[in-house]
């Protein structure tokens, strides 16, 4: 349970969801047994609408992890995704399942710093989609609205951060400093009139943003 949602409703709305393709379902029990984060079933689930709605033509992806997210937009939007990631055994993972879903003309995997990658890079994007370090998500954003593109949109992942975003009683001290900054940039966000930003609470929480002023 992700302490955002009940437990209940989250079943109840992941039991609604029946994913028919084979590599998918193999990849999230492999994510599941070996402790790998990747996207609730309820998140893909809203990303693949928003997608089908924003139709973005590029869209980079700050953490691959073993590529699931980014195999699962590239097949709902048939986007060109850059996906920026720092493990070195994630990527051989990543690349090897988006080779078994015929997506290496959609996907390039970069072994790079998520900040390192978005300070060096003159690309822009349809969709950006944020999913690393969550004690850096303020500063991911600074940078990768520079490089968004008129009318597009940025997502951060898991801003709630397993409810301790919301609940003071659910923060463990080893993560405090990241549950600072998480509230700190929230509020930002949330007060910056040339943004247009929601929260959902779903998964682990999901920020939405786009530019009211370009």
């Amino acid at each position: 349970m992700s302490n955002v949602t009940y437990e209940f409703t989250e079943d109840y709305i992941r039991s609604l969801i029946k994913e028919k393709d084979e590599l998918l379902i193999a990849m999230r029990v492999y994510a599941e047994k070996n402790h790998v984060p990747i996207i609730e079933k309820e998140c893909e689930d809203f990303y693949k609408f928003l997608l089908n709605i924003l139709k973005p033509e590029k869209i980079l992806e700050l953490g691959t992890a073993i590529g699931y997210s980014a195999i699962v937009f590239a097949k709902t939007s048939g986007a060109f995704i850059k996906s920026v990631e720092i493990s070195e055994d994630m990527i051989k993972l990543a690349e090897e399942n988006i080779k078994n879903a015929n997506l290496e003309n959609n996907i390039k995997v970069i072994n790079k710093d998520a900040l390192e990658f978005l300070l060096e890079t003159k690309d822009s994007y349809d969709l950006i989609f944020i999913d690393a370090a969550k004690g850096q998500y303020e500063k991911y954003f600074d940078e990768a609205v520079k490089h968004l593109n008129r009318g597009g949109t940025i997502i951060c992942d898991n801003v709630l951060f397993r409810g301790m975003i919301a609940n003071q009683n659910l923060v463990k001290r080893r993560k405090i400093t990241i549950v600072k900054r998480l509230r700190k940039f929230l509020n930002r966000i949330k007060d910056d009139g040339s943004y247009s930003s929601t929260i959902v609470p779903i998964g682990d929480g999901v920020l939405l943003v786009r530019r009211i002023s370009e």
